[in-house]
């Protein structure tokens, strides 16, 4: 039998991800290709000190340009001084404007001494040559003067000119009772 009542409401269901997008709070941004020239690079996701929003990060991407696999440890909670803000971060939503310009900074440098030294690795990953791996972070989210960090080298060296990490994530206001925070 065909339904032909008009008055049915519709339900859509979509990603959460996918309505930030909608209205213009994710973003999606990469490094340039780090040099790791001593075999080490760190990249960040910062949420600065006064922003008021936590960033909920989505994806993690590690591209390796090599023929030598590449080793990625993911840190929470580690501080993140100095660095090069990358300037490869754009909202996804093409169609919003002025483009929102998000709270969040890709923080990267492209050869570092080693790993955060107060941060807790969560997990590692091996990343096969000429190949790129998307990693899950959508249960991380990031509080106003956090960092997740990505340690490039730590297990299997980076190969000179040979990386590019790439992050998503959106971001959303923080209320505490009636106002914002």
């Amino acid at each position: 039998m065909a339904c032909t009542d008009r008055s049915v409401m519709k339900e859509v269901s979509i990603p959460y991800s996918l309505y930030q997008s909608q209205k213009g709070e994710y973003f999606i941004g990469e490094t340039p290709i780090l040099s790791g020239s001593n075999g080490k690079a760190l990249v960040a996701l910062l949420n600065p000190k006064h922003s008021n929003s936590n960033i909920y990060l989505n994806a993690i991407t590690v591209t390796n340009l090599s023929a030598n696999n590449l080793s990625a440890e993911i840190y929470v909670r580690s501080s993140i001084i100095g660095g090069n803000i990358s300037d490869e971060v754009s909202c996804v939503n093409l169609g919003v404007y002025p483009e929102p310009i998000p709270n969040g900074e890709i923080v990267y440098w492209p050869t570092t001494s080693g790993k955060p030294q107060d941060g807790i690795s969560l997990f590692t990953r091996i990343v096969a040559p000429y190949s790129t791996l998307v990693i899950d972070g959508s249960q991380i989210i990031v509080s106003p003067d956090k960092a997740v960090s990505i340690y490039l080298g730590g297990l299997i060296p980076v190969t000179t000119n040979s990386t590019i990490v790439a992050l998503g994530w959106w971001e959303e206001r923080i209320y505490k009772g009636s106002s914002c925070y």
